[in-house]
């Protein structure tokens, strides 16, 4: 049977600094998993809960995504946020959309982890009340985790297994996937101590970095 959210278009923001395989897998479970037409992978370019230490620069995180995607069906890339005011909030940004193109419904995908943090976004809480969702489970927590967390904000009714409505607002999905312990961490840090990146990016990242090591290196080492 066919998910309710098929045919709609995906949206997974982020500071993608770098992109990593984790990204593209989560992007595709919940294309695949909910039928979505495709998913946009957005970078913000002013993320608000991070310094700008140790963060590539737009431009450059904006072209390592669009050569992470070339070739993969389904995915795509927005570089809407590289002209909206700072910081990047996903509320503005999701609003802003809607005023664009009101008729077409869109799905804002993040992890489950991320979903626990909402509380902290600004109008986080509002989120659902805006848009559908697809939390996608990255990293194991289970559906029981995210019901508990939606009874602690919302009202809410099944829909379907692993579909939820909430009262007032729109649908969320919750998206099992294949667990992948990659972070932009970690590949940052195995990069700057010169171990091997290879299965942790896509290709075409893993090669323009070590094209232009010092790039690279001179941004991410400054964190520290």
């Amino acid at each position: 049977m066919p998910s309710p959210l098929a045919g709609s278009s995906g949206i997974l923001g982020g500071t993608f600094n770098p992109v990593h395989n984790g990204h593209l897998r989560m992007a595709l479970e919940a294309r695949e998993a909910l039928g979505l037409s495709r998913v946009d992978l957005m970078p913000a370019r002013v993320p608000p809960h991070k310094g700008a230490a140790g963060l590539l620069d737009f431009a450059t995180r904006l072209a390592l995504l669009r050569e992470a995607v070339e070739g993969v069906d389904g995915l795509g890339v927005s570089d809407l946020e590289g002209d909206m005011p700072a910081p990047s909030y996903s509320h503005v940004t999701l609003s802003h959309l809607q005023e664009m193109s009101p008729g077409e419904n869109r799905v804002f995908v993040l992890g489950s982890t991320d979903l626990l943090t909402l509380p902290e976004w600004h109008r986080g809480l509002e989120l659902p009340l805006l848009t559908d969702m697809a939390v996608v489970d990255r990293l194991g927590l289970g559906l029981d985790t995210v019901d508990r967390f939606l009874d602690t904000h919302w009202k809410w009714k099944e829909e379907g297994p692993a579909l939820r409505r909430i009262e007032g607002g729109r649908r969320i999905a919750f998206v099992p996937m294949p667990r992948l312990d990659i972070s932009a961490s970690m590949v940052r840090d195995k990069f700057c101590a010169g171990l091997e990146t290879s299965g942790l990016v896509p290709e075409a990242v893993r090669r323009r970095m070590r094209e232009e090591p010092r790039a690279f290196l001179d941004c991410w080492q400054s964190q520290s």
